[in-house]
């Protein structure tokens, strides 16, 4: 049996939001904060950077100048709060260990639902691509992972007044948006497929039972298309 068009279109597109989500989840650049001596810095879930505010006049001075006021990044992990001017630890820490949380959530569901995917294509004995619960696994998956993205990316509506979304936090906006249309479609592709096969056959009558004088023929059906 040849797989449904619109539910390989549903898993490609969940794909690409599985991509999207892993560039946004190590890539530093998920908020740019500024710092109350003037510096600034790019946060990500997993890492951070300093931004050089100065980066034209130390090149002026030389490499050796660039050499000694560079600092690499540094690797974040669950717990860290780092904060920027005019910002709660607190809530900095809040934000990025729902975010990672999240994260991880959305990771695995559409991994999952890539892998129940495949699976199908492989005709095993115990799922196939006739399974009732197949196509329904694989949008719960994918929906899972659009609500897990939503929950953390809420987290992050309020944040301190020098401190900015980076481009990062749209790269995953962009996943979750993807998943969610992922998990539509297949939502859709359920329900309309569903309503097909619980239609009941529809009879119709031929008009010349009604008419004594010619014989009567045989009455014809159409089908329910499942």
């Amino acid at each position: 049996m040849a797989v449904q068009r619109l539910v390989a279109a549903a898993v490609v597109v969940a794909l690409l939001s599985l991509v999207l989500n892993n560039v946004a989840a190590f890539t530093p650049s998920w908020v740019l904060q500024a710092l109350d001596d003037g510096r600034k810095r790019s946060v990500g879930l997993w890492r951070m950077c300093p931004v050089s505010v100065e980066r034209g006049r130390d090149d002026l001075q030389g490499p050796s100048k660039v050499h000694g006021t560079q600092r690499q990044c540094e690797s974040l992990g669950w717990g860290s709060d780092y904060a920027g001017y005019q910002e709660s630890r607190s809530t900095v820490k809040l934000q990025f260990n729902m975010m990672r949380a999240c994260n991880l959530i959305a990771t695995v569901a559409l991994t999952a639902g890539q892998l129940i995917f495949l699976l199908g294509l492989m005709e095993l004995p115990f799922i196939t691509q006739e399974s009732q619960w197949w196509e329904e696994a694989i949008a719960a998956l994918f929906q899972l992972a659009s609500l897990a993205l939503v929950i953390g990316l809420v987290t992050f509506y309020r944040i301190g007044p020098y401190t900015h979304l980076s481009y990062s936090c749209y790269v995953n906006i962009a996943a979750c948006l993807l998943a969610t249309m992922a998990a539509a479609m297949l939502i859709w592709n359920i329900l309309h497929r569903r309503d097909d096969c619980l239609a009941p056959g529809v009879i119709i009558f031929s008009p010349s039972l009604a008419s004594p004088f010619h014989p009567r023929l045989e009455n014809d059906y159409v089908e329910s298309p499942c």
